[in-house]
């Protein structure tokens, strides 16, 4: 390994402490208790070590850290010890001011949580997709030769789509904590209950956090180490045979940090990288100060060392800072008194200064704000030294845009890598105070991406021009919604999502129910079969079937059977949207029962002939109106659900095509097909099989209270036994009116928004609580296909140009298009015809 230069010198800087200055990062002020003496000399070794690293002849002495667990648990110095968790993206930027407000006090809580005896790091990193992996990307897999070539076509497209925009750049969150400890046995519960309460808190802004194990870590420091290389660690390759740390197999083989002669990079492996440090601030933060520097197209690392002090260290600290302005205040008047001047009159720097110092102090004492150590670096690394610079005065450009002062470390670019890993341990001393508010306004949310391994494609971020790829089963809630008004897209991005989830997941069941007739040329070219209900069919389906849970049959499945009969009662009344009355509810009730006890003597399951027999058996006026509600169901043209039912679904893809009922038998065709559905989904979850359904038109069942309390149950059931559920409409008001519906919406994790009308549009903003920026991506002024993707915190603005070939057919839903391919068609079949 190479060793390091011997001139490497770091210069002394001496300045005046003003205004939030830079001052020394710790040894400030007086510590006299035993905690305080315990940490002072902790700080005190770790500044040797610091100086022994920095003055390290060789590769592995130089690398901040000392052993690395498989929990994940680095010892970083000795008596010191970090663990790192990852943390997700929320849709902060364009969010309206009272959601900014909440994200803003999680984050000032987040950071006043941590003692004068810990140390925290933020770093956001923009990571490049491997070049190999840049055009040849496997987004799905193939599995079933009826689909291979759509497998082949939308791996193309995807591909093609990655080289626009910036979209070889993966964007991550992390949070590091150090603390003090005599061993790796006494840090193990302070790290545990310090992750513990920073992913609480994380989770109140509903972003996700997860804790990085040993691989991950050093994964994630080789990133930094070593930006080109492959990461192939193992543990299997550490032994005491071996003589192998872990070092050892993420160090770069070469580090020069005079490359050329130059003071300000250094070389690692042949990558030109560089460490630059925020060196001052505007007047004013504003909360996109980091997101704008995050937000350049570049491979970066912007890191923020934080360091608490003690509340009553920090108020001696600024009292003592007053009082030296007081002194200088009466030196200045002592000196304009001999000098003949007005003595009132002071030198605006140091009038200014004492002001913002005693407005510190009322901070610090009224204010609930603490105060912290702060340094801010940022890392980027290129091919060449050109490019380097170039990508230096971008982030030099961006920064002074929110008025940062931004340069490269010169001199001390061996102390800016070891800062600049996710350890938690800083290295460079230049240093600046910063209250809570300053810090916590710093946002590590920039622009909104969504990038979930193993999901389907949804488009490209408005911002970015990056893929939006969502996993559902990620989400707590897989539970989603895609509305728009026609011609909006709606019907093409949810044929795209069953596709997506037919390639996606080749062992998973997928359910259409498909009131228009339009989802078969999606269903059937990936083998799936289409159940078609109409007056002339000889498909048949029960609603009182329980043939796949006749093993579990007991009081609760009895009783959500009921529901399910009392929803089909409701779907058959004309009148009203006030439900049924109580009475009927309750000879339906007794029904029911005695159609179960009585068919179970006769060894089968009852049908709605035994239903309608038993309703008419009954004493009350009622029960005869509610026979006659079902006698059209029983009897003559209508009466293809009063049979045993002969269909299933065998088939892992389905399609229940009910274009050719009314809208009244649709109804109960749907809540009737439901019942079966739910039955699958019983026996998936037994054989561990996600259950995918799609409904559309779904506000048609939201046309009566019972109904509504039906489908609300069969929701929040459905999450418990794999179901993901996705309700389709372009009448959203109508939907939303209802209080149910509205709480399946708020409890589902996955809403996809195309163009909206006025009124539903505003329906959206204010259930959602969306922004006037986020109502802009669902106004009239957006093209087909553009919308806004909810899923779980992230919000994320779309667009998408799908182009045309044999997917894009199949998605296509404009009716002069598909006009065209059916003449096309039509005239080839004809030609073929004359030819013969």
């Amino acid at each position: 390994m190479l060793l390091f230069d011997k001139t490497n010198k770091k210069p002394k800087e001496k300045e005046a402490a003003a205004r939030m200055g830079r001052l020394p990062v710790r040894g400030a002020h007086a510590r006299t208790t035993g905690l305080e003496e315990e940490e002072k000399k902790v700080e005190q070794a770790a500044r040797r070590k610091r100086r022994a690293r920095a003055e390290a002849k060789d590769v592995l002495s130089a690398i901040g850290y000392d052993a690395m667990c498989a929990d994940g648990t680095a010892q970083v110095e000795e008596g010191l010890f970090s663990q790192t968790i990852e943390f997700g993206d929320i849709s902060y930027q364009s969010a309206r001011e009272e959601n900014q407000q909440s994200v803003f006090a999680a984050m000032s809580e987040l950071y006043d949580y941590f003692g004068s005896e810990t140390s925290v790091q933020l770093t956001i990193t923009n990571t490049p997709i491997p070049e190999r992996e840049i055009g040849h990307k496997r987004f799905f897999e193939k599995s079933d030769p009826r689909v291979d070539e759509y497998v082949e076509e939308y791996n193309r497209i995807l591909n093609d789509k990655m080289r626009e925009g910036v979209s070889n750049l993966v964007r991550h969150r992390y949070l590091t904590f150090l603390v003090g400890a005599d061993d790796l046995d006494a840090a193990a519960p302070r790290l545990a209950r310090a992750r513990g309460d920073c992913m609480q808190t994380l989770a109140r802004i509903r972003c996700e956090a997860r804790m990085l194990d040993g691989a991950e870590r050093l994964e994630l420091v080789q990133s930094q180490l070593r930006p080109k290389a492959e990461f192939t660690f193992s543990w299997d390759k550490l032994s005491q045979l071996s003589g192998l740390r872990t070092k050892d197999l993420i160090a770069p083989s070469v580090l020069d940090f005079k490359p050329d002669g130059r003071a300000d990079c250094y070389r690692a492996d042949g990558t030109w990288c560089r460490v630059l440090v925020f060196r001052g601030f505007g007047s004013d933060l504003e909360d996109d100060c980091i997101a704008n520097v995050v937000d350049l197209p570049m491979p970066l690392n912007v890191t923020l060392h934080i360091h608490p002090m003690g509340k009553a260290a920090a108020v001696a600290y600024v009292k003592k800072r007053i009082a030296w302005m007081d002194k200088e205040v009466i030196d200045e008047q002592m000196s304009a008194v001999k000098k003949g001047y007005d003595f009132s009159i002071l030198p605006p720097e140091l009038s200014h200064s004492k002001e913002e110092a005693e407005e510190l102090l009322d901070q610090l004492q009224n204010k609930n704000q603490r105060l912290f150590t702060y340094t801010g670096l940022v890392f980027t690394y290129a091919d060449t030294a050109e490019a380097l610079d170039h990508q230096t005065r971008q982030i030099m450009a961006a920064a002074r845009q929110r008025s940062i002062e931004v340069e490269p470390l010169s001199y001390r670019q061996r102390q800016g890598m070891n800062s600049i890993l996710p350890l938690g341990l800083n290295h460079v001393e230049v240093s600046r105070y910063m209250t809570t508010a300053q810090i916590a306004i710093q946002m590590p949310f920039a622009s909104q991406e969504l990038n979930q391994e193993g999901g389907g494609y949804y488009g490209q971020s408005k911002q970015s021009g990056n893929l939006v790829i969502c996993n559902r089963k990620k989400l707590a809630s897989p539970m989603g919604f895609v509305c728009g008004k026609p011609g909006s897209g709606k019907s093409f991005s949810v044929k795209r999502e069953i596709m997506n989830t037919i390639l996606a997941y080749p062992d998973d069941e997928v359910i259409v129910f498909d009131p228009a007739g339009e989802y078969a040329p999606v269903v059937e070219p990936a083998g799936g079969t289409c159940i078609r209900f109409s007056p002339d069919t000889d498909t048949f389906m029960n609603p009182f079937d329980l043939s796949d849970v006749a093993d579990k049959a007991n009081q609760a499945q009895l009783a959500f059977k009921i529901d399910a009969i009392l929803a089909l009662s409701s779907a058959t009344m004309a009148e009203g949207r006030e439900g049924l009355p109580e009475a009927d509810k309750s000879i339906i009730s007794r029904c029911v029962e005695l159609a179960y006890m009585r068919c179970e003597d006769k060894g089968r399951l009852p049908i709605l002939g035994d239903f309608y027999e038993l309703l008419l058996d009954q004493e009350e006026p009622e029960a005869r109106d509610i026979a006659l509600r079902y006698e059209r169901y029983v009897k003559g043209a209508l009466s293809f659900f009063n049979h045993q039912s002969n269909v299933g679904f065998e088939n892992r893809i389905t399609n229940v095509d009910f274009k050719d009922l009314s809208q009244n038998m649709r109804v109960f065709g749907m809540l009737t097909a439901l019942e079966a559905v739910r039955n699958r989904m019983y026996a998936n979850f037994e054989r561990g099989v996600t259950t995918w359904l799609y409904i559309d038109e779904v506000q048609s069942l939201f046309g009566h209270p019972a109904i509504i309390s039906y489908f609300s149950k069969f929701w929040a059931e459905g999450r418990k036994f794999n179901l993901i559920c996705t309700g389709i409409t372009q009448n959203s008001t109508y939907m939303l009116e209802h209080e149910d519906a509205r709480n399946m919406v708020l409890n589902s994790d996955f809403v996809l928004l195309h163009k909206q009308s006025h009124l539903d549009r505003k329906s959206w903003v204010d259930l959602l609580a969306l922004s006037a920026q986020e109502e802009g991506y669902i106004d009239d002024s957006i093209k087909a296909g553009e919308g806004l993707l909810v899923a779980g915190g992230v919000r994320v603005p779309l667009k998408d140009d799908f182009p045309k070939g044999a997917l894009y057919d199949l998605f296509n839903t404009k009716p002069e298009e598909i006009a065209q391919i059916k003449r096309a068609q039509a005239f080839a079949r004809a030609r073929e015809g004359g030819d013969a």
